[in-house]
């Protein structure tokens, strides 16, 4: 269950939303209530931790296999 970064395309607020698999059709914004949000891209979706894969910048043994 990630957590998703979004963005309200009506008020501008940037919020996040733990979302369960098939639930991200019904996101809206919490200030005020506009389901027009755009999920923004993520750094933590894709950088670091042990999920690191070989391709990353500075992962040992880089490049592709």
């Amino acid at each position: 269950m990630p957590i998703y970064e979004y963005k309200c395309n009506k008020c501008k607020k940037e919020f996040e939303k733990l979302v369960f698999a098939g639930d991200d059709k019904d996101i809206s914004c919490p200030q005020c209530n506009s389901r027009e949000v755009a999920k923004k891209m993520s750094a933590t979706s894709f950088m670091g931790g042990p999920s690191l894969g070989k391709c990353a910048a500075g992962a040992p043994n880089a490049g592709f296999s």
